[in-house]
């Protein structure tokens, strides 16, 4: 991607609240499953069970402009909220406008994704390449314009 050539892009990842799984996350980011990484996207893996606010600061630590999180647990609709919470925390942060929100897992629609604060949504069956394709679109719109 000749974009991402002239345009540094950084992601934090990992899988947010009480969620332990990462087998999804890893396909989305490692080069070796044809994912974000094979694109020139970097990314700092934060690991699995991260605490919501952890995302947003380590993206402004890292100056990343895209934070993927993960959530399968759906119970109580705890993964609306933690959209939402992730949301909530960018723009009391104060960084909302430069980051690129995106949300993953089996119950995760980007209808579901964007109505709780996201930028989009991926569900079962996004390959690396939907999720870096969507990244580049996105990091256009927000820092060339």
């Amino acid at each position: 991607m000749a974009y991402v050539k002239k345009h540094e892009i950084k992601v934090v990842a990992g899988t947010g609240g009480n969620d332990e799984h990462s087998v999804g996350m890893r396909e989305i980011l490692d080069i070796k499953h044809g994912g974000v990484e094979k694109f020139g996207i970097k990314y700092t893996y934060l690991g699995t069970s991260v605490p919501i606010e952890k995302f947003v600061d380590a993206a402004i630590e890292t100056d990343a402009a895209v934070i993927m999180i993960s959530l399968i647990i759906s119970h109580d609709d705890i993964h609306y909220k933690n959209m939402q919470k992730l949301h909530d925390y960018a723009v009391e942060k104060g960084v909302r406008d430069r980051l690129i929100l995106i949300a993953g897992g089996t119950q995760v629609t980007p209808e579901i994704a964007t109505s709780n604060g996201m930028d989009q949504g991926f569900s079962r069956g996004t390959k690396g390449k939907d999720v870096a394709s969507f990244i580049v679109k996105k990091h256009r719109e927000i820092y060339e314009n």
